[in-house]
Parts: C-alpha cells; structure tokens; sequence
C-alpha cells in the first residue's frame, strides 16, 4: 500500500504546522511527521516516527472536501494519541491534499475492513 502524505495547519493556534506520511504495515500504521512554525518556517523539529497498532484504532473516517480532504482517526483509547500532536483526545485530523484523495480513501476502507474482520473473528471466538 502507498504512503499517504499529510498535513495539520492548526496546531497551536495556527502558528505551527505539522507535515507527515502516513503508511500502514503488517496491522500497524506508521506516522512520520515534522513540525515547523507556520509563519516563517525557521524552526523544524526533528522527524519523529509513531507506530500504531490497528487493534488500538476504533475506526476511520475519510471525508472529501473541495480542495482538500480529511482522514479521521478514531482512537479506542487516549494514550494512542500521546505521541502525537493534535487538538483532540481520542481522534486526529490528517488533512489530505486533492491529489491523494484515492491513497486516503484505500487506506480508511482498508483499515475499517481490517478492524470489521477482527471484531467478527472476536464474536465468533477465533484467535487471531
């Protein structure tokens, strides 16, 4: 599956913006990202990498919009997120340019058939 670059522009109020790729192996996503200031670019952080395994993941929402989209990440649980910067709790907004829309859209539908086979797997008692 290809990497899904991405974008958060409304960190700290809008003066720091967050730039990173997104790609999903082997039942875990793997977010790369930077963080600079948004205003004149000076600062960049170093580039840092979470792992996220899917079974942590609640679902995905992959949301269209005329210039740029969303991909939603649902988190079961409020640590998931610690090591990501972002406004909310258990969620995180991965704003997605127009020219990878089909990359966002894969990978949410992915994702939520992954998470829907494994909660099927549960209720009929497999281990997996």
């Amino acid at each position: 599956m290809r990497s899904l670059p991405f974008y958060m522009d409304d960190l700290n109020g809008g003066f720091m913006k967050l730039e990173g790729i997104l790609r999903v192996e082997k039942e875990k996503l793997y977010l790369e990202f930077q963080k600079t200031d948004a205003i004149l670019e000076t600062y960049k952080s170093d580039v840092k990498e979470i792992e996220i395994d899917i079974s942590e993941i609640s679902m995905m929402e992959y949301k269209k919009g005329l210039f740029s989209s969303k991909l939603t990440i649902h988190a079961k649980r409020a640590i998931t997120f610690q090591d990501l910067p972002g406004n909310g709790l258990t969620e995180r907004v991965l704003k997605v340019k127009k020219k990878h829309r089909e990359i966002a859209a894969s990978i949410s539908s992915n994702i939520n058939l992954a998470l829907s086979e494994r909660r099927l797997n549960e209720l009929n008692g497999d281990d997996e």
